[in-house]
């Protein structure tokens, strides 16, 4: 019984094998696809959480607005936020 050769290029395992030359070119076309905002000033490494309570009608409310402007709730109780203490 002959041994098989790995190193045979119509051998199909190496189809699923990378080299590290393949990889690297991967890995940057993962960094050049995330958007970046310039403005050092808006850029937020990690965002909080923020627990609170409401009424059942409030989160029906909101619920149904952001439904009806196709954002999640936090997006938009984030949003109404920022408008908020802009203006103030």
């Amino acid at each position: 019984m002959s041994k098989k050769s790995f190193t045979n290029i119509e051998n199909p395992a190496l189809n699923f094998i990378s080299t590290p030359k393949e990889e690297a070119q991967t890995e940057s076309k993962k960094t050049q696809n995330v958007p970046v905002k310039l403005n050092p000033i808006y850029i937020e490494t990690k965002s909080k959480r923020f627990n609170f309570l409401m009424q059942p009608s409030l989160y029906d409310k909101i619920s149904n607005r952001a439904r009806v402007e196709n954002k999640s709730m936090s997006d938009l109780i984030h949003s109404v936020l920022d408008d908020y203490f802009d203006k103030n």
